[in-house]
Parts: structure tokens; sequence; C-alpha cells
């Protein structure tokens, strides 16, 4: 476990669960994949983490970000519940058997970046030359701020999410002189003109940083104005973190491979049960947390969920 390969593991898992589409129901092929984890989890409590108390979940530390990942592959257009068009997931499911590994760890978990709030250094290259990119922030609409801007990039589509109350100077300084309203911005745009404002520069320098990490693939925005614009659906699909769909939050999540892991664990050793009874009560606590990204929950799954926050998602 010292030695395990995150992406490694989440590549091969990934690419065996949507070659399965079209052969297996895709709730089978789900259904399989939190088993897959829950057996990861659980040898790992089995045989590596006999010290930490039966009630709290432990994950090793190099997968603290496994589950998000595995949750983000779940919610896939290739995987996930609900309607989709049949061409579309197929398209994602080709699409992710041919991912390398940096760019499987964007699409399951996207990079979100608020730019209402940057740092005057961000954008631009710091004393040694090397562009100071923007940090990251979890993909919950818990995080979203009234009047904000946020990109989010998932290494297949951008797009700029514009909050209905954003500033009108931000506005200005992001697309030029008049646009100060949401209605006023292009709804064609995809991509920024060319300013000579501060903040201006900064989006484009960081646009220019994003698109060099894909390759040969070129960069195009996507506009999703809040209230105006279809792609706002898409902006919400990509909150990971959240409950959408038939899909569960990240916080649900981690409770379903908790019981999971306890489940097994208790069943190896011949328990009757117990450490199940004891913990039922916080259990039915954590469902009724949907999007506030693990506030008020037990310590067990709200450390988990620290000790990722710097860690998940970023696309390194």
């Amino acid at each position: 476990m010292r030695l395990v390969d995150q992406d490694a593991v989440l590549g091969i898992m990934a690419k065996e669960s949507v070659a399965k589409v079209g052969d297996r129901s895709l709730k089978e092929i789900r259904g399989a994949l939190q088993d897959k984890s829950t057996d990861i989890l659980a040898g790992y409590r089995k045989h590596f983490s006999g010290g930490h108390p039966s009630g709290q979940l432990v994950l090793p530390e190099n997968l603290k970000e496994f589950a998000m990942y595995v949750l983000g592959l779940v919610k896939s257009r290739a995987l996930k519940a609900g309607r989709e068009p049949s061409d579309r997931r197929i398209h994602e499911a080709r699409m992710v058997k041919g991912m390398g590994p940096a760019e499987l760890s964007l699409y399951l978990y996207p990079r979100m970046i608020a730019l209402h709030n940057l740092d005057p250094s961000e954008g631009f290259a710091d004393e040694n030359g090397h562009l100071k990119v923007p940090h990251a922030i979890r993909a919950s609409f818990g995080q979203v701020e009234e009047g904000g801007a946020y990109l989010v990039d998932n290494g297949q589509i951008l797009l700029l999410w514009l909050h209905a109350q954003v500033s009108p100077n931000f506005l200005e300084d992001l697309f030029g002189e008049g646009v100060n309203s949401l209605q006023a911005v292009d709804p064609n745009l995809n991509e920024l003109p060319v300013l000579e404002t501060h903040l201006n520069a900064q989006v484009r320098n960081v646009l220019l940083h994003l698109e060099a990490q894909r390759g040969s693939k070129g960069l195009a925005i996507q506009l999703a104005r809040q209230g105006l614009d279809g792609a706002e659906f898409e902006f919400a699909r990509l909150l990971y973190e959240d409950r959408n769909g038939e899909a569960s939050s990240y916080v649900d999540w981690l409770v379903l491979l908790h019981r999971g892991v306890g489940a097994e664990v208790s069943a190896s050793r011949g328990e009757p049960g117990e450490w199940w009874k004891k913990s039922i009560l916080t259990r039915l606590q954590l469902s009724g947390q949907r999007s506030k990204g693990g506030e008020d929950v037990s310590s067990s799954v709200a450390n988990t969920i620290t000790s990722i926050t710097g860690a998940v998602g970023w696309g390194t």
C-alpha cells in the first residue's frame, strides 16, 4: 500500500468499466465500481490500519483522492444514471478508453477557478519566470459566492460561469467597455478579447496555461450565464461533490463506502454487526447532508474530507 499508484488503479478501473458499456447494465457497472472500491478500502482496513477505531473511515495515504475520483467516474456521462443519448454515452466511453492518467484525473474531477477574487500577482510570471496559477477550489456549489465568476475545466470542455449579480466593473474589465451586464455579453463568445486591463491579461494567461496542458486539443470557452444559458446545466453536472440527479453527494458516497467497509471487516472477524448498530444514528444524520461539502458531519467523514481538500482534483 505504500507503493500503490492511484493513477494506475483509477485508470484500470475506469477502462474496465467503460469497456462493459453495452454488454452490462449501467446499474450493474456502477455497483461493481462501488464493490471494488469497498474491497480495496476494506483490504487496507483489515491488513494495515488495525490501530484506528473501528468506527473511523481510514484511507491509504496514496489513495486519499480515490473515493472522490471513483464518484466522478460514476457521475460521468458514460456511466451516470438517468437519461443520456446513447451516442453521447458511447463517445464518452471511447474517450475514457484513450485517456492518459493526467487527462483522466482532470476528467473525473474538474478544475474550478474563481476569477472574481484573483490575487494581482496570479496569472503572471513569478521571480523564477514560472506562471503563478490560481488555486483551484472544490467542485461544489457550496464554494460559489454571490456575484462570482468561475472557470470550470475538465480537460474536454471549459465553462465560464457568471453569477446573475456579477459586478459590471468586472464584466467591463474582462469583456470590454460597454459590456456591463450579463445580457450584454456575446452569447456566442468562445474566446476573450485582447484588452489592456489587468484582469483580462490575467485570465488570458491562465487560459493559455490550461490550453498548453491539453496537448493537441484546442481550448474554447463556453459561456454559462446564470439564468440565461443552457450550459448552466452542464456547470451543475460538473460539481461532482454535490448531489445531482440520482447520484449521491461526496459526503453520502463516503458514508456508503464507510458502511460497506465496516460490514466487510466485521464479517471477516465474525462480529455480529455491532459496529453498524453503534453508528447507525450518525449515518442517518449524515444522509441529510447534501451540498455543504462536509459541514456538520461526524468527525470520521469530516476529517477525511478535510484531509483531501487541498489535494483532490487539481489535475496535477
